[in-house]
């Protein structure tokens, strides 16, 4: 996939999600509180007295020396498709996408980051519905992005390893495979719900 599919693709799964979501409960799973600092994301009907206010997408302000800085902040390279995930919209929604508001970017990858995982191999970049599993891009595949399958860690395992001797074999033994790639686990999601 292309740089430019791939922003395509995002944007397509960021406003068919969010209009899903829109329509469950009248709208009350794009509610969530919002101070002043995300003021640009509330939806023009919200009252500025209420604590949950309704968010809407708003066009992603991430720049190329944004995603450097994080880079280099969690010690690898971002995938291209994973660079689109992050650079197209800013938005609240809850795991298992995770946030990327506009106070915060990058806010479930830095949530879900642990440097074990990338040391050996494995993108964080949200967790489980329940709070429960690290998801992560194996990047084993990589340049080859659409063969990077999406898996998850528990985290009380992955806590209970030791860091100074545990190998890639031990983590992957641990890992649960999820989708072929970050593109069919978005799709996943917005036809399917919560993978398990």
């Amino acid at each position: 996939m292309t740089d430019t599919q791939a922003r395509r693709f995002m944007r397509d799964f960021f406003e068919r999600y969010y209009q899903k979501l829109e329509q469950l409960g009248n709208g009350i799973a794009v509610m969530r509180p919002l101070g002043e600092a995300d003021k640009a994301m509330w939806r023009e009907d919200a009252d500025s007295k209420d604590e949950w206010k309704a968010w809407k997408l708003i066009p992603s302000t991430v720049t190329d020396q944004d995603i450097e800085a994080l880079e280099k902040t969690i010690g690898t390279n971002l995938p291209k498709c994973l660079n689109a995930f992050l650079t197209v919209y800013h938005h609240y929604f809850e795991n298992p996408v995770g946030e990327n508001p506009v106070s915060a970017p990058f806010k479930a990858v830095r949530n879900a980051w642990n440097p074990l995982l990338v040391k050996h191999g494995y993108l964080p970049f949200a967790w489980d519905d329940g709070g429960f599993y690290i998801r992560c891009i194996d990047l084993t595949n990589m340049p080859n992005e659409e063969q990077c399958g999406i898996c998850q860690i528990d985290h009380e395992v992955l806590f209970s390893l030791d860091e100074d001797t545990v190998q890639k074999e031990e983590i992957a033994q641990n890992m649960e495979y999820l989708s072929q790639n970050l593109f069919t686990y978005l799709e996943s999601i917005l036809n399917n719900g919560e993978l398990s």
